[in-house]
């Protein structure tokens, strides 16, 4: 057997970065290179991978992360890109890097959460995971809702200015759910910016904020809003739905329910199925609840 080292950390990514976007690219269908190029990925997410000679052959990155849940304040610490190489799979290598991971950092946060796809969800729950289903937020009573002219324009990745824009809302904004939020973390914003939502952010200079949300037909999805100021969701949407809108769905816990129209509803979504650790943390959230699209990794 070729020799095989654990590495960890930001800094050790420069020497192996090709070869871990190939693993990325070919375990998870993604690609790092824009988000690293551009020197947005920083410490604050954190891989643990295994390298047999120069090839990186699996790997468990790590986030931690600043959750405002109903008020009050959680360190808790996401785990994601959860992968290995086809060719070296059924080696015990994610079991051993998730032993390796959860018991360096068993004493430093108060709880471990991921999100896993149908794929894997028996992997998680011998670490201890149990599994919470998130709720969908959907408005689909429209009226009363009467779309206002505004200044909502598309940002690019491709335009510097653009960028730049990207990168003021990323570090400072107002709080997007009062029942559950991160703190700003700019590392994460721009992965969403540049991996995940390059065509779906829009910007506003007169209500200082944007927007990432995606048209499709009769439906609105709205994944996050980035604001200098707190804002009146009810105002913003007044300000993007087109007119062909029937209805909008809330990647976030909206804070309004749109004088009762809201509709609120469990969703055992199995392509990203929320899993927290210890079980009994799941006594923290409320019934229905959904942890912000643009804080998952």
């Amino acid at each position: 057997m070729q020799e095989r080292t654990i590495l960890e950390g930001h800094e050790n990514i420069k020497y192996h970065f090709k070869s871990f976007n190939e693993l990325y690219e070919l375990a998870l269908d993604g690609d790092y290179e824009p988000w690293y190029s551009m020197e947005y990925w920083d410490e604050t997410f954190i891989p643990f991978f295994i390298l047999e000679d120069t090839k990186v052959i699996a790997n468990v990155s790590v986030a931690p992360m600043n959750m405002v849940l109903k008020g009050q304040n959680y360190y808790c610490l996401q785990i994601g890109s959860v992968m290995t190489h086809p060719e070296y799979r059924n080696q015990g290598l994610s079991k051993y890097l998730m032993n390796y991971v959860m018991e360096k950092y068993k004493d430093q946060y108060e709880f471990f959460y991921l999100f896993a796809n149908e794929t894997v969800l028996d992997f998680y729950p011998k670490f201890g995971f149990t599994r919470v289903d998130e709720s969908d937020f959907i408005l689909r009573d429209m009226t009363n809702i009467h779309g206002k002219k505004s200044d909502w324009q598309p940002l690019s990745i491709n335009d510097p200015k653009h960028i730049s824009l990207m990168e003021k809302f990323s570090k400072v904004h107002a709080s997007l759910s009062n029942t559950i939020d991160f703190s700003p973390n700019s590392c994460l914003a721009m992965y969403h910016f540049l991996l995940q939502f390059d065509e779906s952010i829009y910007y506003s200079a007169e209500k200082e904020c944007i927007v990432i949300m995606e048209y499709d037909k009769e439906m609105l999805r709205i994944y996050d809003i980035l604001s200098t100021k707190l804002f009146n969701l009810e105002e913003i949407v007044s300000t993007i739905i087109l007119e062909e809108t029937q209805q909008i769905q809330f990647f976030f816990v909206p804070d309004t329910d749109f004088g009762g129209k809201l509709e609120v509803k469990l969703n055992p979504f199995d392509e990203d199925a929320l899993h927290i650790f210890p079980q009994e943390n799941r006594k923290l959230f409320p019934k229905h609840f959904i942890f912000p699209l643009t804080s998952h990794y």
